[in-house]
């Protein structure tokens, strides 16, 4: 394995963790400044994951699917739009996109833990200049590529 899919693989490794986290997280309905750094930090740990997630993934065989499966939110769109189901999809749909947007949903109130109501992030949303919106789920994201992606990686690497 060349240095720089190395390299890729570790950093993709260390947003993986980092993505688990900010979409496993409840967040204060009540405070917007806590919301907007969430949603940067969101948006720019979910696209340098891509970049580096995609990049290591090169060197896999391509008919080796990793489905986004495991969620961390119970949720299904609401609006238009489809829910990408493989990886290699939402890394492409994230690394192209001309439309990047996180989603915060308001948490149930008796299973929120923050007074005054909590949001989450069970989805961001990803427009391509060939591919409609679409939601994709970022703790399956995450889950897909430390679960799936990164042992296959690993095997290689160590082959």
């Amino acid at each position: 394995m060349e240095e720089i899919t190395k390299h890729s693989v570790e950093r993709a490794s260390e947003e993986a963790v980092k993505l688990w986290a900010l979409s496993s997280s409840q967040y204060p309905f009540q405070n917007k400044l806590i919301q907007e750094h969430t949603n940067i930090t969101i948006i720019e740990v979910v696209s340098t994951f891509a970049l580096n997630a995609r990049r290591a993934m090169e060197v896999l065989p391509p008919k080796v699917k990793f489905p986004l499966s495991a969620a961390r939110w119970n949720w299904e769109p609401t609006k238009g739009g489809e829910k990408v189901a493989g990886l290699w999809d939402a890394l492409n749909r994230i690394i192209h996109a001309r439309k990047l947007y996180v989603g915060f949903e308001h948490m149930p109130e008796k299973e929120s833990v923050i007074e005054g109501g909590a949001i989450i992030v069970p989805y961001i949303k990803a427009e391509t200049d060939r591919k409609e919106l679409a939601f994709i789920d970022p703790f399956a994201l995450s889950h897909a590529f430390l679960y799936g992606a990164l042992p296959a990686l690993n095997e290689v690497k160590n082959a």
